[in-house]
């Protein structure tokens, strides 16, 4: 059982559907807070309460599709991980179709009593990709080194620019002499 935080933004217009995936939820996560929209207008209000950490849909809803969500989510430039849970996803065409628009995955509804199963790999690369990298000694020392190095090429380059104007004069100087 995951015992982190995980927020969930649940598109099912379903409500039978929902309630059985946020049961499937429960079965590895601890602590997670489920949103659960049905309409593309709460998809959008959702978006300025809610920061989801992943975001499951399904794909064919009531008056738009999960597609169209997930076009929204790119064009908005919001990197969160997408997985559609659907029934509609039958065929491999159409699955790949949306694994090149940028979902992150695809679960079939068939297969709803495993569906723990099938988010569990989901879920802890989520988790694993939240844990903050430690940075050591060595490398605040290299930062800094690599800072020290820019100012001073940025320094030389100032110095440089200084030489090159005073050249520069002094050739328009002698130009403009032997006219």
């Amino acid at each position: 059982m995951i015992e982190k935080k995980i927020n969930i933004l649940l598109i099912e217009d379903n409500l039978a559907d929902a309630i059985l995936i946020e049961r499937q939820i429960n079965k590895i996560l601890s602590f997670p807070k489920i949103l659960h929209v049905t309409s593309f207008n709460e998809f959008l209000e959702s978006l300025k309460i809610f920061s989801p950490d992943v975001i499951l849909s399904d794909y064919q809803l009531n008056g738009f599709t999960g597609l169209e969500v997930l076009e929204h989510i790119q064009t908005s430039n919001i990197h969160v991980p997408f997985i559609f849970i659907t029934g509609t996803i039958n065929n491999e065409e159409l699955a790949a179709h949306t694994i090149l628009t940028g979902a992150t995955g695809y679960i079939l509804k068939k297969n709803i009593n495993q569906l723990h199963q099938k988010l569990l790999p989901h879920f802890n690369k989520l988790i694993e990709d939240k844990i903050p990298v430690k940075i050591t000694s060595e490398h605040k020392a290299f930062f800094e080194k690599m800072q020290n190095y820019l100012k001073s090429v940025e320094d030389g380059n100032k110095i440089m620019k200084a030489d090159y104007l005073q050249m520069k004069k002094a050739l328009e100087k002698i130009k403009s002499s032997n006219k």
